[in-house]
C-alpha cells in the first residue's frame, strides 16, 4: 500500500474499528492523525515519493469550508 486511506469511524471503548475493505490491504504498523469530523479537513492527493517534488504535488487542494462565515467587507477592512 502505497498511499494513505481515509475513512470516518467512531471510539468505542478507545477502539477505531478499521472498515473491512482496509483491513487485509494495511501494513503491520501503521501511522495514525485522529481529526473530529466538525473540523474543517484539507483532503491531500497521493504524493510521488517523499523528497522528490513532481508536477502532482502542486495539484489543487480541496477544503472543506461547510459552516465557515465570509465577509467580505470585514476581510477587506484595514486595521
Amino acid at each position: 500500500m502505497n498511499q494513505a486511506i481515509q475513512f470516518e469511524g467512531n471510539i468505542e471503548n478507545g477502539v477505531i474499528r478499521i472498515p473491512e475493505q482496509y483491513v487485509n490491504a494495511l501494513p503491520v504498523s501503521v501511522f495514525v492523525t485522529l481529526v473530529p469530523v466538525s473540523e474543517p479537513r484539507i483532503i491531500h492527493g497521493p504524493r510521488s515519493n517523499p523528497g522528490e517534488i513532481s508536477p502532482n504535488d502542486f495539484s489543487a487542494l480541496k477544503i472543506d469550508t461547510q459552516g465557515w462565515k465570509f465577509d467580505r467587507e470585514e476581510a477587506n477592512e484595514r486595521r
